[in-house]
């Protein structure tokens, strides 16, 4: 494969949670080794003076630029392009004009900053208005061609009767919906490795070739795990991992170690997963509606570090 084949396109959903400027660090970590492209968003709602047919906010919003003011979502993504100035990759020196684009009909309220990072790759900041978000960080990442989704989650997992009573978060929404791997991003440093979590199914070995490239990309030490839920289903794990390292092994990547448990999946992963930067799984043969009660989007829901659902 060349470069160009390697090169990763990750768009960064910003204001989704406290850790979403944090998962920049894990982006540049997949820049610097593999020169991925990265796409910043903001989504906030349709003006109610659009909404209404009102033209003064519409006016009102075009002047902002002009005077030099900041249209919401804006000071979001500036924050954003400092963290990426402090981590070298912007040039601090760097100053881009937004360019106006038209996705929804609010002509005031869309834009994009373009930047390039030292290896060749584009960084942008994409301010976008929508009445969902799920739907337009979506729509955001197919029109760009996305491999990855990052939205950051509350660094505390809603459990028990509020998990029920609360509406569902923005992070398992978009993990929901989204036909490209999602990452739900908590506290997502680069530097602990990949823990992979696979099983002796079809479906969990159709998402190894990602899980091999995104392994790639990082630089990552990746530990391989399956578990069982009980005794009779050690053999089946034990198999599920065998494959999985040895498709590894073939792509150039040697397993730090590999782990058959026993027990509950759930509480197994997210357990030996704390150790880890990113505790990869496959997407639940579920439809949306029902993928909360699978054991990829429970994970998600419940850890308290990052997950990746890879589709």
């Amino acid at each position: 494969m060349t470069q160009g084949d390697n090169r990763i396109r990750i768009l960064i959903c910003i204001g989704g949670g406290p850790d979403s400027l944090s998962s920049l660090k894990y982006a540049t970590r997949l820049s610097n080794q593999g020169c991925a492209d990265i796409d910043l968003l903001y989504v906030r709602p349709l003006d109610s003076g659009l909404k209404s047919g009102g033209m003064e906010i519409r006016v009102a919003r075009e002047n902002m630029l002009d005077w030099g003011l900041e249209l919401p979502g804006m000071t979001h993504l500036k924050a954003a392009r400092d963290l990426l100035i402090e981590l070298g990759e912007i040039a601090p020196d760097s100053t881009r004009d937004w360019h106006h684009r038209e996705l929804s009909g609010d002509v005031a309220g869309e834009y994009v900053r373009e930047y390039e990072n030292p290896c060749g790759g584009s960084i942008s900041l994409r301010l976008r208005t929508a009445p969902d978000v799920t739907t337009a960080a979506i729509d955001e990442a197919q029109q760009n061609k996305a491999d990855i989704i990052i939205v950051g989650a509350s660094p505390e997992p809603v459990e028990g009767l509020r998990k029920l009573l609360s509406p569902k978060p923005l992070a398992l929404k978009i993990a929901a919906h989204s036909p490209i791997p999602v990452i739900v991003a908590r506290q997502l440093e680069p530097g602990r490795g990949h823990l992979v979590c696979v099983q002796d199914t079809d479906r969990s070995r159709s998402m190894l070739p990602e899980a091999i490239r995104c392994a790639h990309a990082c630089q990552c030490p990746v530990s391989i795990m399956s578990v069982a839920p009980d005794e009779s289903g050690i053999k089946s794990a034990q198999k599920a991992v065998n494959e999985a390292a040895a498709l590894f092994k073939k792509n150039g990547i040697a397993p730090h170690e590999t782990l058959v448990e026993v027990g509950d999946p759930v509480e197994t992963i997210i357990t030996i997963g704390y150790d880890f930067s990113l505790i990869l799984l496959s997407e639940s043969e579920k439809p949306w509606f029902a993928k909360g009660f699978s054991v990829s989007h429970e994970v998600a829901a419940r850890a308290r570090n990052s997950v990746m659902i890879l589709k």
